[in-house]
């Protein structure tokens, strides 16, 4: 799992097949786009998604993540935050905020993301305290509420309310351009 203070969300690594999609006016252009590449880590803010190609910073894109071991897809809108493309980088590709996932997304990411801190809280702590709520409450009903309570500003939650959207969207600007001055002090 990796980790660092720059970092809003905590991350697990993963790998899912995803697809990338675009088809609307951008920049008032019509863009039709479709590619395929590799979610490398997820958080419940973004992920790194793996690709030969790399896309634009402030790109919009629809993801359609299939989720390791489930068979259910993960859908998002998402936006590119940040590429690599320097040889020798781990892997070329590109960080994607989540910008609008609706709310049977939002669940299904919630219940899937589970990192090793909520793992060991499940079994060390939950579960040896509540060994009879082992069979009513799943690690990912425990992973529901802890990530939720995670989001402490209500990010994922806030993208269905006008209000909050207007606030993300400015959010989102001072991101991309904290992420944008990252690189080029590298």
């Amino acid at each position: 799992m990796a980790s660092t203070n720059r970092r809003e969300h905590e991350r697990i690594e993963i790998t899912m097949r995803t697809r990338l999609w675009l088809d609307e006016v951008y920049k008032s252009r019509d863009i039709v786009f479709e590619g395929w590449a590799a979610t490398r880590d997820l958080s419940i803010g973004g992920c790194f998604i793996t690709a030969t190609y790399l896309l634009p910073v402030g790109y919009p894109l629809n993801l359609e993540m299939e989720m390791e071991g489930t068979g259910e897809l993960l859908q998002a809108r998402g936006e590119v935050v940040h590429a690599i493309s320097q040889e020798g980088a781990r892997d070329q590709g590109m960080g994607v905020m989540f910008v609008e996932v609706d709310a049977e997304n939002r669940e299904r990411l919630l219940r899937f993301f589970i990192s090793d801190r909520v793992k060991d809280f499940y079994f060390s702590r939950f579960i040896v305290e509540f060994p009879h709520l082992e069979s009513i409450l799943t690690l990912k009903d425990v992973a529901l509420v802890l990530n939720l309570w995670e989001d402490k500003e209500g990010r994922l939650t806030a993208l269905r309310h006008p209000d909050g959207a207007k606030a993300q969207q400015a959010r989102r600007r001072e991101q991309i351009g904290a992420t944008q001055a990252r690189a080029k002090r590298r």
